[in-house]
C-alpha cells in the first residue's frame, strides 16, 4: 500500500489558518449581535436556533435560560427573543416550569419578582410584563396570584384577572 507524501508544516499552517478564520468569524457575529441587539444579553445550557419570521430575527434558547436587560432578569426553560427589522429586541417569550421575573428597584431592597407559567417581556419606550398561568407577583407592599397579571415597568402600574392577595395602602 502506498501513501502520498504530506507536507506537515504546510497541511499544519493551512488548518492552523482555517481555525483563526472561523474563530474570527464567530468572534465579529457574537460581537455583532451583541452590538446590534442593544442592551441585552442572553445564555443557555442548550440548543439555540435561529430564524428570520416574516422579516424578524427570532432567536430560541434550550435549557435553562437566561435574559438580562439592564435591571429586568427572566430565566426559564425555554426563551424566545423577537428582533424588529432594525435589529433591536421588541418582545421575549419565557417558559418554564415556572419562568421567572425579577427586576432590581431604584431602591437597593426594592426586588420586584414573578413567576408564571409564561412570561412575555414587551421592551420598548415603555416596558411591559405578562404573567400568564399561574401567576404569582410580588413587589414591596404588593402580593398578588392571578391567573393573568400585567405590569409596566416604569410606571409600576400593575392590574391581574381572578386574583388574590394584599396591597399596600393607597396614599391620595
Amino acid at each position: 500500500m502506498k501513501f502520498k507524501a504530506v507536507n506537515l508544516k504546510r497541511s499544519t499552517g493551512t488548518l492552523l489558518m482555517g481555525v483563526l478564520a472561523l474563530c474570527a468569524s464567530l468572534a465579529a457575529q457574537r460581537n455583532f449581535a451583541q452590538e446590534a441587539a442593544g442592551s441585552h444579553e442572553y445564555s443557555a445550557d442548550g440548543e439555540t436556533t435561529i430564524e428570520t419570521v416574516n422579516g424578524l430575527r427570532v432567536i430560541t434558547l434550550r435549557d435553562n435560560v437566561i435574559v438580562r436587560q439592564n435591571n429586568i432578569v427572566l430565566t426559564g426553560a425555554v426563551a424566545v427573543l423577537e428582533y424588529n427589522q432594525n435589529n433591536q429586541l421588541q418582545q421575549v417569550q419565557v417558559t418554564g416550569e415556572p419562568a421567572h421575573f425579577e427586576q432590581k428597584a431604584e431602591q437597593q431592597n426594592d426586588v420586584i419578582t414573578g413567576n408564571s407559567e409564561t412570561i412575555n417581556y414587551y421592551a420598548g419606550l415603555e416596558s411591559v410584563v405578562e404573567f400568564i398561568g399561574s401567576a404569582n407577583f410580588i413587589q414591596p407592599g404588593t402580593t398578588l396570584s392571578c391567573a393573568q397579571i400585567r405590569h409596566t415597568i416604569e410606571s409600576g402600574a400593575t392590574s391581574g384577572q381572578a386574583c388574590s392577595g394584599s396591597l399596600r395602602p393607597q396614599s391620595n
